[in-house]
């Protein structure tokens, strides 16, 4: 049925070729990646505690079947991190490894994130300049004062660009 009146003439099509009058952009394919979000944890410990609130959001995230790129500082965190993960919980296996792999976690001191995307659980000072890749950037602040002031320059820079913040206050709450 034609949307004009009876005894008018109907519009005719446009002629082969001819753009449409509406704007083809209003019909764009949605961007399927969500914006990274990002949280910041403050503890009241030291780097230990930090530690530990690291092996917990890790096995969290397991459970969630999400792949985590822990990246640390340097091989002594490294290696501590990862003495941690085998003592964590005597009933669950948290699957990790150094350096950048295809395990479900990988510990790194590396510039690059490998194949991971999903969750990085940030404990360098330093935001990497990848972190957009990332579904979440978990950044940890233990007190140390060019590291809290590290942190409190990240938080800084996310807000500014627009990303998704949450700040989760557990000096009261985590003691490792």
């Amino acid at each position: 049925m034609s949307p004009e009146p009876l005894g008018y003439l109907a519009h005719k099509k446009a002629p082969p070729g001819v753009p449409f009058p509406f704007l083809w952009t209003t019909c764009a394919a949605r961007r399927n990646k969500p914006v990274t979000s990002v949280s910041f944890y403050k503890l009241a410990g030291d780097q230990q505690v930090a530690l530990a609130l690291a092996c917990q959001l890790i096995q969290k995230s397991l459970k969630m079947n999400q792949q985590v790129l822990c990246l640390v500082a340097d091989d002594a965190i490294a290696q501590q991190l990862d003495e941690k993960l085998w003592g964590f919980q005597a009933t669950a296996f948290v699957p990790h490894a150094l350096g950048v792999d295809n395990a479900p976690v990988a510990i790194s001191t590396d510039a690059e994130p490998g194949d991971h995307h999903q969750i990085l659980i940030n404990l360098q000072p330093q935001i990497p300049t990848w972190f957009s890749r990332f579904d979440r950037v978990i950044e940890i602040i233990y007190p140390h004062p060019e590291y809290e002031q590290a942190k409190r320059d990240n938080f800084k820079f996310y807000k500014e660009r627009g990303y998704a913040l949450s700040f989760h206050d557990l000096t009261e709450k985590f003691h490792g």
